[in-house]
């Protein structure tokens, strides 16, 4: 599953000519547009894949990723006029910096070809403690994203999360969980906007190793799941 989401996210290339711009979104019954939002929401929502250890003022952490969301209403999507997927894989290239006082500054930029739509995200991340002897990292992040390419219909994101890991070596298995609210509007339609707060875990492991790291990280947002990989630096 590594290598296809790996092989989807930097092969796939251009977006394709034929992708959706949900031209349709707005013959959506109320229903079907909130069941579309929280899918889309899921997948569109910040994945830091990253553990909760501090970079420190002079550390980077660079990648490219990709993260492919399960799409539990693919009839839905395909109504709203961006064709039928089960999935939505979403590359990015995705920057941590490390500041200062156990604060971290991330950013990413990506797309879904799939669907014709491209996303940003930033995240501003606070260690609590960092890693000791005996004890985990642990920190708080904040985060939001923003999507463009949906046609008439706009959605944005913000989380908060709570997250822990240890470091053992090369290894740095982590975990957390906390809440996303999604904020969707479609203009010119009669549907009432969908904001709306969803919970979540997540899981990971990163792998740094002498000119290469590997991180991955499998997500659970409501009903749909999001498996996520990034190869890079960090240092």
């Amino acid at each position: 599953m590594i290598k296809q989401l790996l092989v989807l996210a930097f092969v796939v290339g251009a977006w394709p000519a034929r992708a959706g711009d949900f031209a349709s979104v707005g013959t959506l019954s109320q229903d079907d547009f909130a069941r579309l939002s929280r899918d889309l929401g899921a997948a569109l929502s910040y994945k830091g894949v990253t553990p909760a250890t501090p970079l420190g003022p002079l550390g980077f952490d660079v990648g490219l990723e990709a993260t492919d969301t399960r799409i539990e209403n693919s009839s839905i999507l395909e109504r709203a006029g961006a064709g039928s997927h089960s999935d939505l894989v979403i590359p990015k290239l995705h920057v941590y910096k490390g500041l200062f006082d156990g604060l971290d500054i991330g950013a990413f930029i990506g797309g879904a070809p799939q669907v014709s739509a491209s996303v940003f995200g930033l995240d501003l991340r606070y260690a609590i403690s960092d890693d000791g002897l005996a004890t985990p990292a642990v920190a708080v992040r904040i985060s939001g994203t923003k999507a463009a390419g949906l046609g008439d219909m706009s959605l944005g994101t913000a989380s908060l999360d709570v997250m822990a890991s240890k470091k053992f070596t090369v290894l740095t298995p982590y975990v957390g969980a906390g809440v996303v609210r999604v904020i969707s509007h479609v203009g010119g339609a009669d549907l009432a906007d969908e904001n709306f707060t969803k919970g979540r875990a997540f899981g990971g492991l990163n792998v740094n190793l002498i000119g290469a790291n590997l991180a991955f990280e499998v997500e659970k947002m409501g009903s749909n799941t999001s498996l996520s990989a990034k190869v890079g630096l960090r240092f």
